[in-house]
């Protein structure tokens, strides 16, 4: 994708994001000490002029409490005479399910790109309450060793390889992971993906959002011995 087209993307989701920091009443530098990076470069994701890694975005849709396919591209629009969207009434009219945002055509779809990191298009016409249903694709990266950084966030998640090869490690445990190969585990336990192949690695993943249940940014990051640097 050009330059242009990510900074494009990353407007709108910067501007989605400082929306919802001014919202909750929270400050540039109190976003910046919950996510770990400095108030700089938070300010110049929310001005479009930069990007967050995934683990950084995990952590500031955390700690804003929206969610994380909110922050895509532009939003398809639905049929505005259906007001509050719901399947049974659109399916129950005339509206096409295209216009009644239930069904997403492959063009259309709403995309971000990662810092330093994979490219995320999601596959529902508007973002989920609790959940999110995406399909990534990771960049060819010959030899590329591990991401430094584990992810690790409240939630289930459910993906499988379409094609290419994807390196997979959740707590301790490693896989390279072939098409048709699926994965399910608990979001909590820190894990990473990576390309470290020739081919490009598309897959599909399903994350289940949980209830806060517990602060994303308590004691439990720093005992859960895996190295956690942004």
């Amino acid at each position: 994708m050009a330059d242009d087209e990510t900074e494009s993307e990353w407007s709108t989701a910067g501007e989605r994001i400082r929306l919802a920091r001014e919202s909750s009443g929270m400050s540039v530098r109190e976003l910046s000490r919950r996510i770990g990076v400095s108030a700089s470069h938070v300010s110049q994701v929310e001005r479009g002029l930069a990007s967050f890694s995934v683990r950084a975005l995990y952590n500031v849709v955390s700690a804003l409490g929206i969610s994380m396919d909110s922050l895509f591209g532009e939003v398809l629009a639905v049929d505005t005479d259906l007001g509050e969207l719901n399947d049974e009434r659109a399916t129950a009219s005339d509206t096409p399910l295209d216009q009644a945002g239930i069904v997403l055509r492959g063009a259309s779809r709403p995309t971000i790109n990662l810092n330093s990191g994979p490219r995320w298009e999601r596959l529902t016409a508007r973002p989920e309450v609790g959940a999110e249903f995406i399909e990534v694709i990771y960049d060819s990266a010959t030899g590329s060793e591990p991401p430094i950084d584990f992810i690790r966030h409240n939630g289930r998640e459910y993906g499988i390889i379409i094609s290419g090869s994807l390196n997979a490690q959740v707590g301790f445990g490693v896989a390279e992971m072939q098409p048709g190969d699926s994965i399910a585990f608990d979001s909590s336990t820190p894990h990473r993906f990576w390309n470290s192949r020739s081919v490009p690695v598309v897959a599909v993943w399903f994350v289940l959002d949980a209830a806060e249940s517990q602060d994303p940014f308590g004691s439990k990051t720093e005992s859960d011995g895996f190295h956690q640097s942004q």
